[in-house]
């Protein structure tokens, strides 16, 4: 996604090369990698991305009016530039990934890398990890090509930007204007997008491409036809006050964007505008101001700057392998040495393969051996994901039984009612027309159905299964709030489903589960999850958000949801849910050849005395709830599960999760069978 600045201002038609644009891309890639690999240090650091696009935006627009005004331009030579820059160490980086996924991955995982690898060749990886967003989808950080989403959205402008700007320049429209009018419905649309639909903002080219925009928004204004920047700091007589000013404000822009910014706020939203725009002063400082001059122009930060694109393609697969590998978060001794790798390979990339290709004689050989060896790529990936990760190389059917525990699902034929194509209803299942019994809850609900549908089936009843929603517990006029806004529709789907069972008189029978303490505490567990949590907030319908603490409103509304159902008539049952593990189930699984440092003490297992400290004050109030409610039978899926000292995930072969807390098909029937006189 980083275009050497080396390539465009020394060999096209450029304007002066300035070495402080080369430390303004060390600026921005160290910034992405150190919250990639030391999140606790740099929270904001992901910005360096949005200084990446700026930058972007700038040079090229900048290549193509200088060209246009040599009457050089060439569509076949922009591209071709294109291709010899990018290319090679994409395809470098990209099968490097592939080959060690034969050894590291399991077959659903090389299968999406081979989807990846087949999509960051023709640049649409953005829409595919768009697309792929979902409560269910394993960790982000176990995708070892994520990063290049950027990279989609750069060359997706570069596709389109020099296209727009030549049939402005030849029908002599103002690029200008043009621009700016991309530039605004662009930032509108992010901003209007981005409280209901943060991820299709986040990947979205039409939601980002403001950011690149406002670069050649400044190189037309700064360009040498129009030079309006000089001719506006001559009138304000300017000298090096001003520009220092502008260096200093657009450093502080940035610093506090990486310092303040956390993974809760919406991003790229509003907060965009604060790396944007210190990007953009400090680009319109010019190389003589001081910062510029001094510390961007330095020779550290200029060679880290000419070597940012193999680094930053580099650097998260290899964090990206340690974190499948472990199973968790890598420990700070390994996520050094992925950074120290990445810098070593950013290194040789540059020096024996980008450098090679990009000068000397016989471009357009290279470049159309480039695209061959793209296509290449792209079929290798392609045909990874066609024959589904290559099972083959799972050697046992005890592992091939594992590797299916990963992907939970529900028959087909019974099917899904009751949702229409908005998701403002609750979703349901069920075993046949009338259930006398239904599940509710959030996802914990739908794993654990799956389980209990062949007990009652046995018993010739049918069960069905309401609610079951992404993140939702079971409360009635509970809303959840999160970043902004209640996306997933939770107070339409939690209370439709218990009134859906109210109103059924079929309906006798009522199980209730949920994830309790992630709502009460609005934390995940351990360090697979961080804190993705921390933003939600729960209130009454008709409530500010913070008139009452989470804890508050989820026993409040839990007691109201009890007694509903009891006064409908209705036999309740509620189940303790199953233990959340802390770590990435896959660790589990025999079919991976080696592994980094172990970060489980039993890679199946969680410490039962930590199991319990996590849901110790949930389950205390909890039991103060049932126990007001002599009616309501009690079922804790955790004895199941646990022993004396641990809790499993995994025990003789089978896998009992399909991540850090979602039970898989096989788990749910464990618990089943070992608490069979319970249902």
């Amino acid at each position: 996604m980083i275009n050497s600045s080396e390539d465009q201002h020394r060999q096209l038609p450029t304007p002066e090369y300035r070495a402080d644009i080369d430390g303004l891309r060390a600026v921005a890639v160290g910034g992405v990698l150190i919250f990639h690999a030391f999140p606790e240090w740099l929270q904001g650091g992901f910005i360096g991305v949005d200084i990446f696009f700026v930058i972007s935006g700038y040079l090229i627009t900048a290549l193509i009016l200088k060209a246009t005004e040599n009457q050089t331009f060439s569509f076949s030579d922009f591209y071709a530039r294109r291709i010899r820059r990018i290319f090679p160490s994409l395809i470098v980086v990209t099968v490097s990934c592939c080959c060690f996924g034969w050894f590291a991955l399991l077959p659903d995982e090389y299968r999406s890398l081979g989807k990846h690898m087949a999509g960051s060749a023709i640049f649409i990886p953005n829409f595919l990890f768009w697309s792929e967003s979902g409560y269910f989808d394993y960790a982000a950080e176990a995708k070892p090509l994520l990063h290049l989403w950027s990279l989609g959205i750069e060359e997706q402008f570069y596709l389109l930007w020099p296209v727009i700007a030549c049939i402005s320049l030849k029908y002599r429209c103002s690029l200008f204007i043009t621009g700016g009018v991309l530039f605004l419905a662009s930032l509108a649309l992010n901003l209007s997008m981005i409280e209901s639909n943060t991820v299709g903002t986040f990947f979205s080219p039409l939601t980002r491409i403001w950011e690149l925009l406002s670069g050649g928004l400044f190189a037309w204004f700064s360009g040498p036809e129009n030079n309006g920047f000089a001719t506006f700091k001559s009138r304000i007589n300017s000298g090096p006050i001003v520009d220092n000013g502008l260096s200093i404000v657009g450093l502080i822009l940035l610093l506090s964007g990486a310092s303040l910014l956390t993974s809760d706020v919406p991003f790229p939203g509003a907060w965009a505008l604060v790396p944007v725009a210190g990007t953009l002063l400090i680009i319109m400082a010019g190389e003589k101001a001081w910062f510029n001059h001094v510390v961007l122009s330095s020779r550290l930060l200029v060679g880290i700057g000419l070597i940012s694109f193999p680094l930053y393609l580099w650097h998260w697969p290899l964090l990206s392998f340690a974190r499948i590998l472990e199973g968790a978060s890598p420990d700070l001794s390994t996520r050094v040495a992925a950074v120290v790798l990445s810098f070593g390979l950013a290194m040789l990339t540059y020096f024996f393969i980008e450098k090679p290709v990009r000068v000397g004689s016989r471009k357009a050989g290279k470049t159309f051996l480039l695209v061959i060896l793209m296509a290449l790529s792209g079929s290798l990936g392609l045909f990874v994901f066609i024959e589904g990760g290559f099972k083959f190389r799972a050697s046992s059917l005890a592992i091939e039984a594992q590797v299916a525990d990963l992907n939970f699902d529900l028959p087909d034929s019974e099917g899904w009612y009751c949702e229409d194509s908005m998701h403002d209803s609750p979703r349901c299942h069920s075993t046949g027309p009338s259930p006398s019994v239904v599940v509710i809850g959030d996802s914990h609900a739908m794993t654990i159905y799956a389980g209990l549908r062949d007990r009652f089936k046995a018993k010739g009843q049918d069960i069905g299964l309401y609610g079951a929603s992404d993140g939702c517990p079971p409360l009635l006029d509970v809303v959840i709030q999160d970043q902004g806004g209640d996306p997933r529709n939770c107070l339409k789907k939690g209370t439709q489903a218990i009134k859906r069972i109210i109103a059924d008189p079929s309906v006798r029978e009522v199980i209730i589960t949920s994830r309790g303490p992630m709502y009460t505490t609005a934390t995940g567990f351990g360090a697979i999850e961080f804190d993705q949590f921390g933003s939600w907030v729960l209130h009454f319908e008709g409530e500010p958000p913070g008139a009452r603490t989470n804890e508050e409103v989820f026993f409040m509304g839990l007691t109201k949801t009890l007694d509903t159902l009891l006064a409908a008539g209705k036999k309740v049952t509620y189940l303790y849910d199953v233990p959340e593990l802390g770590f990435d189930i896959r660790s589990c699984v025999s079919f991976r050849p080696f592994s980094v440092t172990s970060k489980v003490t039993d890679p199946c297992a969680v410490n039962k005395d930590v199991f319990v400290s996590r849901n110790r004050a949930f389950r205390s109030k909890m039991q103060a709830v049932l126990s007001a409610r002599p009616d309501i039978h009690v079922v804790d899926l955790a004895t199941a599960l646990c022993d004396e000292a641990r809790c499993f995930g995994a025990r003789d072969g089978v896998l009992f999760y399909i991540d850090d807390d979602h039970l898989s098909n096989r788990g749910a029937a464990h618990v089943v069978h070992q608490l069979w006189n319970n249902f």
